[in-house]
């Protein structure tokens, strides 16, 4: 579930940014990456002001273990989750330079954050 901010105007539309996918095995090995505009994701011809399913389809890509997908919005969207007392704990943040998993937390008070789970599905054979 995403939304890129726009509220039923023209004006609203926003401009033409670039999210990226990448699909990594259990080791945080690259399988595979995926750049685009986020524009032919969304839902302006059905006037959707909120957040919408984001749906990018893949080839196939074989895992036989536990994987990793990564989403970059970069700006262009802002990624729906739901903050819980207990998460899934399946929800992180991906620093490729140190490559580290760190769980996802969203700013909640002063000096203080929460745990979230992005709200996102993968389906696949």
């Amino acid at each position: 579930m995403a939304w890129d901010g726009f509220n039923g105007t023209v004006s609203s539309v926003p401009p033409q940014l670039i999210i990226a996918l990448e699909v990594r095995d259990k080791d945080r090995n690259l399988l595979y990456k995926y750049a685009d505009s986020q524009l032919p994701y969304t839902n302006y011809a059905f006037n959707i002001t909120g957040p919408y399913p984001l749906t990018i389809e893949l080839p196939l890509i074989p895992v036989s273990d536990e994987f990793y997908i990564c989403f970059y919005d970069r700006g262009a969207v802002a990624v729906a989750g739901e903050i819980l007392n207990k998460t899934s704990e399946n929800s992180f943040f991906y620093n490729e330079a140190g490559d580290e998993l760190i769980p996802a937390a969203i700013p909640a008070a002063e000096n203080q954050t929460s745990p979230v789970n992005w709200i996102m599905s993968v389906s696949g054979n």
